[in-house]
């Protein structure tokens, strides 16, 4: 899910233009990029891959998780399913590592691709100490968090070291593994406990990149984040001037997909309009998805020329938790604005929700169809 400083804007503004002072302006850059050789961009899939994220940690009724997945792939014959690998539950105790939720979940998987008449579905593992769900930040119940602020600085240990290798190893040859993704929006920030500062240096996430391609370099590695509510508050935080627009007032840019892009092989964007963050007072969710369509076609520019693919890693399928606003309406109209764009990947956000929904359950098949269509 993306941060809560999700920004908007009220009108729109000329991208290369900042207000400095009183009655002073000065021209910026709008993005500068070093210039560097890089492998060309794989093409876009066409059709795209179509599926959803799925975590036992958004199932608030009880339900068991294995019977709740294999009733979402019936119903929604996804392309992929996305699962995380959390270092929370994974190691029970510092010197342990336990699998059984992970592989329950796979076995699941591999039973709904072996019932006739099923489309395959692939998994896309994320693992990281920066995962799905909130609060994004997953620590084990045993790591003592009293006198530490960073998570950078918990997840210097052995045992963090672990288990990452550990899960690399165990799932590199799945047979039915599409992809990995490393952390979860892990340049943003994020808290829980004592940990008031959540956001990982781009170095240590390429660290742990390097180490899983130190073992598996036939899977890609997919790095996420979120955008500003507009391109256009993109473009302000890439340019040399960055860092004053963070302190002027007015709109600010959120998320660090130019940052992001740079680290693994492929642009994971995480698509919100209706959030805790973004009052419907202020614009309209069909505003907000106009912008965030926008975005899709200048961050696709973007990575293609850094070699990189872009998939839309949680496009949001379902109301934020404690709000309203986002409608069944919301998501078909996103599904049809989003769909192409160079896209390769949609996964849904949400879709758990949608088990005791038989409406938000249809609307889910028809925005599958629409994605996998194209333009």
């Amino acid at each position: 899910m993306p941060g809560r400083g999700l920004a908007l804007l009220r009108a729109p503004v000329k991208p290369l233009m900042v207000i400095v002072g009183v009655l002073s302006s000065v021209l910026v850059p709008a993005v500068v990029f070093p210039t560097l050789a890089v492998d060309p961009a794989p093409p876009p899939l066409n059709p795209p891959l179509v599926g959803f994220s799925f975590s036992p940690a958004s199932l608030t009724n009880g339900s068991d998780p294995d019977l709740a997945l294999a009733e979402l792939l019936r119903t929604l014959q996804p392309d992929l399913v996305r699962l995380p690998v959390y270092w929370s539950t994974v190691a029970p105790t510092a010197t342990t590592l336990d699998y059984t939720e992970v592989d329950g979940l796979i076995k699941t998987v591999q039973a709904h691709n072996a019932q006739k008449g099923s489309r395959r579905t692939d998994v896309v593992l994320v693992v990281g100490a920066r995962n799905l769900v909130y609060p994004e930040v997953h620590l084990p119940a045993w790591l003592d968090t009293k006198n530490v602020h960073k998570l950078e600085t918990l997840l210097k240990t052995t045992g963090y070291r672990r288990y990452l290798d550990t899960t690399f190893r165990r799932y590199a040859s799945l047979p039915m593994l599409r992809a990995w993704q490393v952390e979860n929006e892990p340049l943003d920030n994020a808290s829980v406990n004592q940990v008031t500062s959540g956001a990982l240096p781009a170095s240590m996430v390429r660290s742990e990149v390097d180490l899983l391609r130190s073992i598996d370099l036939v899977h890609e590695v997919v790095v996420t984040t979120f955008n500003s509510s507009h391109v256009t508050l993109d473009l302000r935080a890439a340019s040399p001037l960055g860092w004053l627009y963070a302190h002027l007032p007015g709109a600010k840019p959120a998320g660090h997909p130019s940052q992001a892009l740079t680290v693994g092989d492929t642009l994971g964007l995480d698509l919100y309009v209706v959030t805790q963050a973004t009052p419907l007072q202020t614009t309209s969710p069909s505003t907000r998805i106009a912008w965030k369509e926008e975005s899709l076609d200048y961050w696709q520019s973007q990575a293609s020329k850094h070699g990189r693919a872009l998939w839309v890693t949680e496009l949001q399928a379902s109301p934020w938790f404690g709000t309203s606003g986002f409608t069944v309406s919301d998501l078909l109209s996103s599904a049809l604005a989003y769909r192409g764009h160079g896209v390769s990947v949609y996964l849904l956000w949400g879709v758990e929700d949608w088990l005791n929904s038989p409406d938000w359950m249809q609307a889910g098949i028809t925005s599958i169809k629409l994605l996998r269509s194209g333009r």
